[in-house]
């Protein structure tokens, strides 16, 4: 790649040779031309050729669309990966260029990102892998900010990188405080954020688009994760409310921020949320070509293959949103009629106040206990599992985090609604 560096990032250091072998011979097939492939210890190649298996499993007629959409490209993503067994060979890590040229249509068409260069998109073992990359590839002793309120993984791997982690406090509302932002934001610095936000459920672009500003201003730049940006649902004083055009216009003011920052911003993403596939592991990055080139190597080093069978199920999961984006319509319905549920019983939450919310969790304050106590004793006493806070907040809070989407969806959500019984029952009698 021919690029100019970021003073912000390392430079970069080579994939092994392996897999720069494994990713020329892929190429090479993906164009139909013959390749004499001597590269790796690939034996699951051996038997790729052959007819193994015949599958002639079909979606049941009388599910949601949304489902369908999702369980269809399931069953084709199986076929193309096993009817002859190419899922049991090696897979290049970042990507076919079928998957970049999927995951760059897709930044394209939701973030504003215009560059339309696959050496600037990757795709990765889920988005916790494009989020690791990512902050790895920063120069040591490098500050990196982040909100009171995020998302707890990123902190040790900050540490761990030898960079300097500097939280941002929130105002009320769960906004992060942009005026400290720009008081301490140093030259050649990135900022992490989560957008719209787990934990809190705080949905921006204006607060986005300001970070990105002030990070940009000092010559720096921001890594926005963004699984979670078809979550976000209307909040007023009768509850949550899942609403396509008000969801619609949010997402065009957040790209506004691709179009406008798009060389200092690096997006990661994936297919979990929005296409209910968390365990399937497939997910994508966009950056300038540096960080990629950086990440690349990273995940290269570490993985040497992709997980060959999550991406043939996950090219076919993106390929059939980007045609018909509707996935998230199911899950949103769901979404606000369980936080309206904990809602009602008027439980002690700490909710974003600009009228959205976003992601799959809500906070819940535990009185004069500390979250970790609290945490502890509710599941002891009531088998109700929650996720102390201190490790979002990064100091001991009195908060747990609740997710939405941990216990399976029937009609009536009957389960859902005894847990939420339990659930209050332990917040009344503990706090």
């Amino acid at each position: 790649m021919t690029y100019k560096e970021k003073p912000y990032l390392k430079h970069p250091t080579p994939p092994p040779a392996i897999r720069t072998a494994m990713a020329r011979a892929s190429k090479k097939r993906e164009k139909g031309e013959p390749v004499a492939n001597f590269a790796s210890g690939n034996v699951g190649q051996m038997p790729a050729n052959l007819d193994v298996a015949e599958m002639s499993m079909k979606v049941k007629e009388n599910i949601p669309e949304e489902l369908g959409l999702v369980s269809e490209a399931v069953l084709k993503g199986l076929k193309n990966s096993f009817t002859k067994p190419k899922c049991l060979a090696y897979s290049t890590t970042g990507g076919t260029e079928e998957d970049k040229k999927l995951a760059l249509e897709y930044f394209e068409k939701y973030h504003g990102i215009h560059h339309g260069d696959t050496e600037r998109v990757m795709v990765t073992t889920g988005g916790q892998e494009a989020i690791t990359a990512a902050l790895r590839s920063v120069k040591t002793g490098t500050n990196i900010y982040m909100s009171k309120w995020d998302y707890a993984p990123p902190v040790p791997i900050i540490e761990d990188n030898n960079c300097k982690l500097i939280k941002i406090g929130v105002k009320e509302g769960l906004k992060p405080d942009l005026g400290e932002l720009k008081e301490k934001a140093k030259e050649y610095s990135v900022f992490y954020i989560s957008m719209p936000n787990n934990p809190s459920g705080f949905v921006s672009a204006d607060t986005l688009k300001g970070i990105v500003a002030i990070m940009t201003d000092k010559n720096g730049a921001v890594i926005w994760d963004a699984p979670y940006l078809f979550t976000i649902l209307k909040l007023d004083e009768k509850g949550a409310k899942f609403e396509e055009d008000f969801q619609n216009k949010q997402l065009s003011k957040f790209k506004e921020t691709g179009k406008e920052f798009g060389e200092d911003v690096c997006i990661t993403s994936s297919i979990s949320k929005t296409c209910l596939s968390a365990g399937l592991r497939y997910g994508f990055l966009t950056a300038n070509r540096h960080w990629v080139e950086n990440a690349n190597g990273i995940v290269g080093r570490e993985d040497l293959s992709a997980p060959t069978i999550s991406f043939y199920l996950g090219r076919e999961i993106l390929r059939a949103f980007l045609e018909n984006p509707i996935t998230h319509h199911w899950l949103n319905e769901r979404l606000a009629s369980r936080l309206n549920s904990l809602i009602e019983r008027d439980l002690p939450l700490i909710l974003p106040e600009n009228g959205k919310f976003g992601a799959l969790y809500a906070l819940l304050e535990t009185g004069e206990m500390d979250g970790a106590e609290f945490s502890n004793e509710v599941f002891e006493r009531y088998g109700v599992v929650t996720v102390p806070a201190k490790p979002f907040f990064g100091e001991d809070t009195n908060v747990v985090r609740l997710s939405l989407v941990s216990t399976p969806w029937t009609e009536g959500d009957e389960e859902w609604m005894k847990n939420v019984e339990m659930l209050d029952r332990g917040v009344n009698e503990l706090t």
